[in-house]
C-alpha cells in the first residue's frame, strides 16, 4: 500500500521539470498573467475557467498532522484533471489522473499504478479530496446581478448545496455529505476570475488546501496530457489503497 507522497514545501523550477517530463508541457507556461487582489480584479461576467494549468502547493491536515507538497495542477472541462507531484529536487514522486469517475494514481518511485472508480478511495486520509474533486473545481461564473447572496440550489451533480456569493464571486459552497469548499484570493487572469486558494473541509474535520501560483487560463491543452501511460508500471485496483 502506498501513502500519498506529499513533501515539505520548497520552491522548484517547474518549467524545467515540465520540459523534462514531456514536450507537451511546453504549452502550459508560455507566460504569466498579471493578477490583482480580489477586491479590485478585472473580469468578464461571461468568462469561465475552461482549462487551467498552474504551479500549485497542496496541504493536507487533520487534528493530528499536516503534510504538504508542490507540483503542477492541470484541469480541463468537463472532467479531466492531472496532478504532477514533485520532490524538492524536481523529480516526479507521484501523478494523479482523473477522467470522469475514473482515477489513476502512479507511484513513480515504486513502479506501481492504481486505477479504479474514485469511490474506491479511502473515506478518510489524504486521498479523500479526490472523491469530491469535480465538485471542488466546479467554480461558478461571476454573477454581477446576484452580487452578494446566500442561496440554496441543486448543483450540476444533483446534490443540494448552499452557496455564498460576495461581490458577484462564489466564495463558498457546502453539501450535507460532501463538506465545504471555500474560494479565496481571487485574481483577474486574462479577464477570468480565478480563486488562487481553494480550501476543502470534510465532515470529519480534515482540510485540503490548494494554492495556485502564476496560473494560465483557457490556453488549450491536448488530451494527451490527461492520459496516463501505464505500460511500465505494475497495475493494481484502486481499492487496495484502503
Amino acid at each position: 500500500m502506498i501513502k500519498v507522497l506529499f513533501v515539505k514545501k520548497r520552491r522548484i523550477n517547474f518549467i524545467a521539470e515540465l520540459l523534462r517530463i514531456s514536450a507537451f508541457f511546453m504549452l502550459l507556461f508560455t507566460g504569466c498573467a498579471a493578477v490583482k487582489s480580489d477586491d479590485i480584479i478585472d473580469f468578464s461576467g461571461t468568462a469561465s475557467i475552461e482549462s487551467l494549468s498552474s504551479n500549485a502547493s497542496l496541504v493536507y491536515s487533520n487534528s493530528e498532522r499536516s503534510i504538504s507538497g508542490t507540483g503542477i495542477f492541470m484541469f480541463k472541462k468537463p472532467d479531466k484533471l492531472h496532478l504532477v507531484l514533485l520532490s524538492p529536487f524536481g523529480s516526479v514522486l507521484q501523478e494523479v489522473f482523473v477522467t470522469g469517475d475514473i482515477i489513476t494514481i502512479i507511484d513513480s518511485g515504486n513502479g506501481n499504478a492504481f486505477t479504479g472508480n474514485y469511490n474506491d478511495l479511502p473515506s478518510e486520509g489524504n486521498l479523500t479530496a479526490w472523491r469530491q474533486i469535480h465538485w471542488i473545481v466546479d467554480i461558478d461564473l461571476p454573477d454581477t446581478l446576484r452580487r452578494t447572496a446566500l442561496i440554496n440550489r441543486t448543483n450540476r451533480f444533483g446534490d443540494r448545496e448552499e452557496a455564498a456569493f460576495k461581490n458577484g464571486l462564489l466564495k463558498s459552497k457546502s453539501t450535507e455529505m460532501g463538506g465545504e469548499v471555500i474560494y479565496s484570493n481571487y485574481a483577474g487572469v486574462d479577464g477570468v476570475a480565478v480563486p488562487l486558494e481553494i480550501l476543502y473541509k470534510t465532515k470529519s474535520e480534515e482540510q485540503f488546501l490548494i494554492q495556485f501560483d502564476d496560473p494560465e487560463i483557457n490556453k488549450g491543452m491536448p488530451d494527451a496530457l490527461f492520459q496516463a501511460n501505464l505500460s511500465k508500471y505494475h497495475l493494481y485496483p484502486l481499492s487496495v489503497l484502503k
